[in-house]
């Protein structure tokens, strides 16, 4: 049911263009390296948004529509037109400069195989880099230099040729749907989330964003050892989910803890939350009752208000009605090593959770000194 209800959340957000489709993902990108249509390196542009957090203005990573990225232990994988310095340059501070170079060789094959049919100036470009770059002269290309350090500490780079970012050249984006259709090597099984025929998936996805997990990633779905393995299959095969269903999972979920305002944390416990046709008013109204503040009394006290009377939940600042029949989901997930654990999943209609919390406030009513102007007590420990 968890993994149905996230696929189902996907389709809806999927249909509002918020996410990206099988075959892409987003992915935080710190620099573009400007190279000319022979593949000569010009100069590095950084990549930065400014993020408001509490009341400091912070500078991250832009987030950028990119290749569907591998999945990484401790092997040598290539992603595609986005990965960091030691696939894209040959070059890194881990002190290993073997495998850095080995990093270089295995993304420029990758690359150079990919891009082999296509016949324009931007697919050009980027082979010509892979063909042209030399790693053991990387430090001190003058192109590089000025911001080195900063390309080394890490982060994903991608290529910028006359304006454009390659990932977005329509003939290069043809050429990579037909490279994973070609690629694939997954055999076909009932996938046991959609129920229908589908390539299975042997690995799924990681999720970032769980409070204590791996900053890297952590699986949901996994088999880690033969011990949990059965009737001969391997890894997820063990639990046979498909391609699409997957990737539509792990990406719905690491949308939702992408995003402050669709989750929250009691102790080790990271809950998302959110409404089965994607309309954000859900998750919204949802945090605003669940920790009432001085600033939303009104908001709360309002949806409380519709609520009595049967009505829809017509807020000031919301211009959809929201209706109380609305299915909405509330799913817990802790920190495992590299796993993660599913400490509660919750589904009812969106009234019905409404009317349980005005139940639990309620039951929590004391007498106030006469300064406290909280119409409710904070709620249950969210951060």
């Amino acid at each position: 049911m968890i993994l149905q209800s996230l696929v189902n959340y996907y389709e809806a957000l999927a249909g509002d263009g918020k996410v990206t489709k099988p075959g892409w993902c987003e992915a935080n990108v710190s620099f573009a390296l400007d190279i000319s249509y022979e593949g000569e390196l010009l100069g590095v542009i950084p990549l930065t948004r400014v993020e408001e957090r509490g009341k400091k203005k912070v500078e991250l990573p832009q987030r950028k529509k990119v290749p569907q990225m591998v999945s990484r232990s401790s092997g040598v994988s290539a992603n595609f037109l986005c990965d960091n310095s030691s696939y894209i340059l040959g070059v890194d501070n881990k002190g290993k400069p073997e495998r850095s170079i080995e990093c270089f060789q295995c993304a420029k094959e990758k690359h150079l195989e990919i891009l082999e049919p296509v016949e324009n100036e931007i697919a050009a470009a980027v082979k010509a880099f892979f063909e042209h770059w030399n790693p053991e002269e990387a430090l001190t290309s003058p192109a590089l230099v000025p911001m080195k350090e900063e390309i080394l500490a890490g982060g994903n780079l991608l290529f910028y040729v006359d304006g454009v970012y390659p990932q977005e050249d329509f003939e290069i984006k043809e050429r990579w749907k037909e490279y994973l259709k070609d690629s694939s090597k997954a055999p076909d099984g009932l996938c046991m989330v959609t129920g229908r025929h589908s390539e299975i998936a042997r690995t799924h996805g990681t999720i970032k964003g769980v409070q204590g997990a791996q900053s890297s990633g952590a699986a949901l779905v996994s088999f880690n050892a033969t011990a949990f393995e059965s009737y001969g299959k391997e890894q997820s095969y063990n639990a046979p989910v498909g391609t699409y269903a997957a990737f539509a999972y792990t990406t719905a979920l690491n949308y939702l803890l992408r995003n402050r305002k669709y989750f929250c944390t009691i102790g080790d416990t990271t809950v998302v939350y959110w409404a089965e046709n994607g309309l954000e008013e859900y998750q919204n109204v949802f945090s605003a009752v669940s920790e009432p503040s001085v600033d939303n009394q009104e908001i709360v006290a309002g949806v409380f208000q519709n609520l009595s009377s049967g009505k829809a939940v017509d807020v000031e600042g919301i211009t959809t009605k929201l209706q109380m029949s609305q299915k909405f989901f509330i799913l817990g997930l802790a920190p495992n090593a590299a796993r993660i654990a599913v400490r509660f999943f919750y589904q009812d209609s969106f009234g019905n959770i409404l009317q349980h919390l005005q139940q639990h406030y309620r039951r929590m009513e004391i007498v106030k000194p006469l300064t406290d102007t909280m119409e409710n007590l904070p709620g249950f420990g969210f951060n």
